[in-house]
């Protein structure tokens, strides 16, 4: 399921943390910010995991693991 359905639900004020897998052993931090400023491909991004929900006093913060399906199929 892409990045964007998932996370339609969760409120614009919380952070979202997110995690590429780009091979069997290698993953790249993209990066973490509130939901309203994720913008862009990554959205289209596959979730291939969801982490635990944690919980600050303001805000959640919201783990995801994500691939991106064009890297795979274009051979790059």
């Amino acid at each position: 399921m892409k990045l964007r359905e998932i996370i339609k639900e969760i409120p614009d004020d919380d952070w979202l943390e997110i995690i590429e897998q780009s091979s069997i052993n290698y993953r790249s931090f993209i990066g973490r910010a509130p939901k309203k400023y994720i913008v862009g491909e990554v959205l289209d991004y596959e979730a291939l995991y969801i982490g635990e929900v944690k919980k600050n006093k303001n805000y959640q913060n919201h783990r995801f693991l994500v691939e991106d399906k064009f890297i795979e199929h274009s051979g790059r």
